[in-house]
């Protein structure tokens, strides 16, 4: 279902006719800005499915009686879960209609599929954020209580070992339309293969990076990071939507076509992009120490060449690009697609523009001192787009975080996990 409307913008008083597509959430957050003036406009949609109607409340803006929707006049098409163009109005080419042709039938219903569960990640977002918030606090009980509820099976949580695996069993639930659950599963297996080998024929080497590891917080804390992380990306679903959209959308190709991202904007989302690129950073240690292992024969035994740290201590040190040259025939294959340093480091050094009414995102990669000559270009949904994908890659090495803490758990302390039929 689609709605038209004509509003005029409180600032410059410019008309713009806005084609809003509905979507299956209760509360729909919509923005854009005026082309003429670059102001804010919310529109605001509650949505009653039994009556077939809906309240739509404006903001930075009036609705007013607009005639047929011409060219000469300001448009925009809005939906949560698909992308959508900047082209002028035509009749028919509903969001909806333009995504169906774009993908499909069949991936249209999986696409569906994934914003619908999205809606009830959205309404427990408050249990969610509160089973992982008294995971990481250590407040065994009532993490008990919680998990339960939200996961709808009294999974054993008695040691330690059983915590673990209540609170990722969680994770996995709550977080699967963002996930790609083949690719994580494929890796907790690499995971727990490699951990399980070493563990017979290099006992000892990965004992000693286990115990550094441990000892040291490391690996507690950078299991934390990621915790901190999952919240953040519930406060950010709504721009996510169009991005996993294009997990089906084989004829884009980015930073070529301009698409709208109907919720959010770049201020909502450039901190936790800077953060997730951190924290893969530190997880690298965890790749890079069980890669010198396997190699070498001990976590601090990286390939000679120039630069090379001396221990995982100084790898820990070093910047993400030439953390990335240090795994030499990696074990396990990070995706370097997920991680553009560049970025990241633009972004933080101040050093990237962002265009509020056409989406346009301009960085600034190199040390050009006063000038700024060389620029890469992409737009929102790119960045969106770039933000899936490093949480997913998160994702899955948190998982690694979990193999080495079960290590642990069984292989060092001999704790006994109760059996999940228990």
């Amino acid at each position: 279902m689609n709605y038209n409307i004509s509003v005029q913008c409180d600032v410059c008083t410019s008309q713009t006719n806005c084609r809003l597509g509905l979507s299956n959430r209760a509360y729909q957050p919509l923005r854009f800005r005026c082309k003429s003036c670059g102001a804010p406009i919310d529109v605001t949609m509650k949505p009653d499915f039994e009556t077939t109607t809906c309240d739509i409340q404006i903001m930075g803006a009036k609705q007013i009686v607009g005639n047929e929707f011409t060219p000469d006049v300001n448009f925009v098409d809005l939906h949560l879960d698909f992308p959508v163009s900047f082209d002028p109005y035509v009749m028919g080419h509903t969001p909806f209609m333009m995504a169906m042709q774009r993908i499909g039938f069949e991936s249209m219903k999986l696409h569906a599929m994934r914003v619908n569960y999205l809606n009830g990640v959205y309404e427990a977002s408050s249990e969610i954020k509160t089973l992982l918030t008294l995971y990481s606090k250590e407040k065994h009980d009532l993490f008990r209580e919680k998990v339960w509820a939200f996961i709808g099976v009294q999974m054993p949580c008695d040691s330690q070992l059983d915590l673990n695996r209540a609170l990722y069993f969680a994770i996995e639930k709550a977080f699967f339309p963002f996930a790609e659950p083949d690719k994580n599963v494929d890796a907790v297996d690499s995971f727990t293969r490699h951990l399980d080998r070493l563990g017979r024929k290099k006992k000892a080497a990965l004992d000693a990076f286990i115990t550094e590891i441990i000892d040291s917080g490391f690996l507690r804390d950078v299991q934390l990071d990621c915790l901190e992380i999952y919240p953040r990306i519930i406060d950010i679903e709504l721009l996510l939507r169009p991005a996993l959209f294009l997990d089906f959308d084989r004829s884009y190709c980015k930073q070529t076509v301009p698409y709208r991202v109907s919720a959010l904007e770049f201020l909502d989302a450039k901190d936790i992009f800077k953060d997730m690129t951190e924290i893969m950073s530190r997880l690298l240690v965890l790749v890079a120490g069980i890669n010198n292992i396997k190699h070498r024969g001990g976590h601090n035994r990286f390939s000679p060449s120039k630069g090379a740290p001396t221990n995982l201590k100084t790898y820990v040190d070093l910047p993400l690009g030439l953390k990335l040259q240090q795994i030499d025939h990696p074990w396990y294959q990070v995706n370097v697609d997920a991680i553009d340093n560049r970025l990241r480091n633009s972004i933080a050094h101040y050093k990237a523009e962002y265009d509020e009414v056409t989406q346009e995102l301009v960085y600034y990669p190199k040390e050009e001192g006063l000038e700024r000559k060389t620029a890469i270009r992409m737009y929102f949904l790119d960045f969106s787009r770039k933000i899936l994908n490093v949480f997913r890659e998160l994702h899955r090495l948190n998982h690694l975080t979990k193999c080495l803490f079960v290590y642990y758990y069984l292989r060092m302390l001999e704790i006994k996990a109760t059996s999940i039929q228990a």
